[in-house]
């Protein structure tokens, strides 16, 4: 009489391991056993670290393919128990008819059915699902957990870039700040000033160490965890909803709501494409005098070097040598020269104005914390209605929701009052010193602080012609700074010029 043969088969997952302690070993040798007791030859042992949801396993798929090519020489699939061969019974018994036209019987060692008896059917729909009904519990009590923990600030998934990961005391999921923090914070910062754009920005922080693709990075700088705020998802009847967070924030709700602005363009004048050149300062703030498109910039090889040019990217003939256009603007800064009795006015103007708005803007967070502690108030008086059956849940989900956005409006202008007190006599001094040597500091100043310069006088494209520099606007703040008194009747009088009007010109060529 011919040997019987069999395939084994053991699969485990990491968590049924830990929970069930069904591990590939124990599986392995237990079917060893039982074929060596009832003289089964095994011709092969596929084993496998995946999920039973679907049988769209690899080790399971290359069993099928092998039982196809080979479906004379096998006559048992064996398995442990029937969890181990599938969790989920209409796709089980799906894969039991394919192996039932391949003259293979599936057998589970430790819940023996004889298939061809009718009424063991009954008992193998009980041990198929079985295991579907424990993964559907599992999983709604995985999502109930979930949705308790994000209602209550803790973050239960993998931890976005600049946390990571711990339990605390008693066992509970929470993010602290990791090594990638200050490369997170410096993303915001960066991007605040308006000199980087989005994929510029990320490849210099890569560079540096910072874990983020492009995709992942334009997620990141948009991202309400790092202000504080857990993304609570809709579940059943509740709406999605940001809640405070137990977590540190890594940035103020001030700089990321500015990241945010410049995000939807809402932003000055800044560069379209940052060069990363010092010879090119001025590429991405430069428009062309021809056909109004931006003016870029690259290096020409010749006469044994590299030489630096603007030109237009739309292909008409405006080109003009980098080192010229930088010098005449660099003149052009020098011709920037503050009045200095309207400079003083000015210093004096601004603290007078911002120190009385800073009284204002610390009454107006009182008033905002006061307008957010009410809302929350209402909707546990609400909440407690609701239970007390004197409001309808649907009442009390239309109430919640509304007051939770009027919350995070709050909370936003709470952001954009900020105080800001301790530092603004400092910048505004610093501020004042900087127009005094405006060419000087720019000349000193790096490529990033360089365009920073440029995009702060200038708010619009500028445009080189053979008589000199235009623009369609100057910062007009430091215009009227930089008049004399006779200017400043011409002001009045609306027959002022502005210090381009007297600028170098540039050969065009």
């Amino acid at each position: 009489m011919k040997a019987k043969t069999a395939i084994i088969y053991t699969r485990v997952s990491s968590d049924e391991q830990a929970r069930e302690g069904y591990s590939l070993q124990y599986q392995e040798e237990q079917l060893r056993k039982y074929c060596t007791h009832r003289d089964i030859t095994i011709i092969a042992h596929y084993k496998e670290d995946y999920s039973a949801k679907t049988f769209d396993r690899p080790e399971f798929n290359k069993l099928l393919s092998f039982c196809k090519k080979n479906q004379s020489e096998v006559d048992y699939l064996l398995f442990v128990n029937w969890s181990r061969f599938g969790r989920n019974a209409g796709d089980s018994y799906s894969i039991i008819k394919q192996l039932g036209k391949l003259d293979i019987e599936p057998q589970a060692i430790e819940q023996p059915l004889d298939l061809k008896v009718p009424e063991n059917k009954m008992m193998l729909a009980f041990y198929l699902a079985t295991p579907e009904v424990e993964n559907d519990r599992r999983s709604l009590n995985v999502r109930s957990g979930l949705y308790r923990a994000r209602k209550e600030g803790r973050w239960t998934t993998h931890a976005p870039v600049g946390y990571r990961n711990i339990r605390t005391e008693d066992g509970r999921a929470m993010i602290i700040p990791s090594d990638q923090a200050e490369l997170v914070r410096e993303a915001f910062r960066e991007y605040a000033t308006g000199t980087y754009g989005i994929n510029e920005l990320c490849k210099k922080l890569v560079a540096k160490g910072l874990k983020s693709g492009r995709s992942s990075f334009n997620e990141l700088i948009r991202n309400k965890t790092y202000i504080g705020l857990v993304y609570v998802p809709a579940y059943k009847d509740e709406l999605a909803y940001y809640t405070k967070g137990i977590h540190e924030p890594l940035i103020s709700e001030k700089l990321f709501y500015q990241v945010q602005d410049l995000l939807e363009g809402r932003s000055p004048n800044r560069p379209t494409k940052n060069t990363g050149k010092e010879e090119l300062p001025l590429r991405g703030f430069l428009e062309c005098r021809q056909c109004g498109k931006n003016i870029s910039g690259s290096a020409s090889r010749g006469n044994g070097g590299r030489y630096f040019y603007y030109h237009c990217t739309c292909g008409c003939n405006e080109r003009f040598k980098a080192h010229e256009a930088n010098k005449m603007f660099l003149e052009l800064l020098q011709s920037i020269t503050p009045n200095p009795a309207v400079l003083e006015m000015n210093y004096e103007i601004l603290m007078d104005e911002f120190t009385s708005k800073f009284k204002s803007a610390k009454q107006q967070t009182i008033k905002l914390d006061e307008d957010i502690k009410k809302n929350n108030q209402r909707i546990q008086n609400a909440q407690h209605l609701m239970l007390d059956a004197e409001l309808s849940a649907k009442d009390y989900k239309e109430i919640k929701v509304k007051l939770e956005a009027e919350n995070d409006l709050l909370l936003r202008r709470k952001s954009e009052v900020g105080n800001g007190e301790e530092d603004f006599k400092e910048y505004l001094r610093s501020g004042a010193t900087i127009l005094r040597d405006l060419d000087a500091r720019y000349q000193n100043a790096s490529l990033k602080y360089k365009q920073l310069i440029i995009g702060s006088v200038f708010p619009e494209k500028l445009i080189f012609e053979k008589n000199g520099f235009r623009t369609n606007r100057v910062n007009e703040a430091v215009q009227l700074i930089c008049m004399n008194n006779s200017q400043l009747d011409q002001k009045k009088s609306g027959r002022a010029k502005n210090f381009l009007a007297t600028s170098a010109q540039v050969e065009v060529r």
